[in-house]
């Protein structure tokens, strides 16, 4: 390793490698990306790889929209495969009040172009017949979304970066955070001290932690979240589905395995990625509410990822206020999916120093100013402690 950087990023999920290759690609300089442990170890590694722009809010929607219409041509750019699938995305509607609030959001929908489509019972029926009927009152379809596979996504973003001449290093710590007159200077690590002007967050769960050594709090909370995945089945489903009445997300893989998550009720704020008999349990117990199809399939396996949870479940995406040249990019309940964009629009903000409009709700003064960015079609369980 140098002694000298122009940028330190901590974290090498696809947050972290899609902002070193971003940055790398305008000839920033010399880059290094550091992890304490290999590269996708964290939340992208354990994430349900669905990508979507359908959402709820004109924030959500400009910043998702710009990500998936990158996602649709990564491969190309990348010059590598992540297996980026156009299947569609069902947002199932099992309430009458979801169904209204879908139908509220089409008109936004079409404002910004998105290729949506109104599912009446019937409708979500034939393109899902799996689904228990009973759980049936109507559907949004984004046709255009779709999935990757995350090992190949970080892969792709790495050697790009690499060839660009990015420096990643696995297995190092960051220790300490030296800021001198409002500004980075140096980082620390278990592996030496470097000096470099700008350091970013990109640390997944141990976000908060890291900012910490600079002396920045950032207002998050660390959740664990829970998935599985089932032996191979006969084709049966083929578009994504989220199911905000089980707080659930799910597709099915070429090979035929139902892959499954959910957000447990409570809010699960734990720092260990070691799994649990109750929340496997939980989780089947949801999905076979809405694919009773599965009673009987065996649970391959189950794991746990950890994510950083704001107030409002949206990103923090900014330069810190009062340390100048630290950069938070955490905060993500949602960071595969939103990855692509937000390394261009980072880069962006690092080269000009100025914020694109973009970006510029997701700054952590909005904490403070009570301006929050929510979303009411995400199924995730809203964080209370960082409220």
């Amino acid at each position: 390793m140098r002694r000298t950087y122009d940028a330190v990023i901590i974290g090498a999920g696809i947050v972290g490698l899609s902002l070193a290759y971003e940055l790398a690609r305008r000839r920033f300089g010399r880059i290094v990306v550091i992890d304490a442990s290999y590269p996708g170890s964290g939340a992208t590694g354990r994430c349900g790889e669905m990508i979507r722009s359908c959402f709820s809010s004109p924030e959500w929607i400009e910043l998702f929209d710009d990500s998936l219409k990158r996602w649709q041509r990564l491969s190309d750019e990348l010059d590598f495969n992540v297996l980026f699938t156009k299947r569609g995305e069902l947002l199932l509607a099992s309430t009458p009040d979801v169904d209204h609030k879908q139908r509220d959001a089409y008109g936004l929908h079409r404002h910004y172009g998105l290729s949506v489509e109104l599912l009446d019972h019937n409708q979500v029926r034939e393109l899902c017949p799996a689904i228990a009927p009973e759980m049936i009152v109507g559907g949004l379809l984004q046709t255009d979304a779709g999935n990757a596979h995350h090992d190949a996504a970080v892969w792709a973003y790495g050697a790009a970066a690499h060839r660009h001449g990015v420096e990643v290093h696995p297995y190092t710590t960051v220790t300490d955070v030296t800021v001198e007159s409002g500004a980075v200077t140096a980082i620390h690590t278990t592996k030496g001290t470097f000096s470099t002007p700008v350091v970013v967050d990109a640390a997944g769960g141990q976000a908060r932690d890291v900012a910490l050594l600079a002396g920045v709090d950032v207002p998050v909370d660390t959740v664990r979240w829970e998935a599985f995945v089932t032996e191979p089945l006969e084709p049966f489903l083929r578009p994504l589905v989220s199911a905000s009445a089980i707080n659930g997300y799910c597709h099915q893989t070429s090979r035929g395995e139902f892959v499954g998550g959910t957000t447990p009720d409570i809010t699960d704020y734990s720092t260990g990625v070691r799994s649990t008999l109750a929340l496997a349990r939980d989780m089947a117990t949801r999905w076979l509410r809405v694919f009773p199809g599965l009673a009987g399939v065996r649970m391959m396996r189950h794991w746990s990822g950890l994510v950083t949870q704001t107030a409002d479940s949206s990103p923090i995406l900014c330069e810190a206020p009062g340390c100048q040249g630290f950069y938070l990019d955490c905060g993500w309940t949602y960071g595969f999916m939103g990855a692509p964009a937000a390394g261009s629009l980072m880069a962006e903000l690092i080269t000009t120093g100025s914020a694109p409009r973009t970006l510029a709700p997701f700054g952590i003064e909005r904490f403070s100013s009570g301006k929050l960015v929510r979303d009411k079609s995400i199924v995730i369980v809203d964080s209370e402690r960082s409220a």
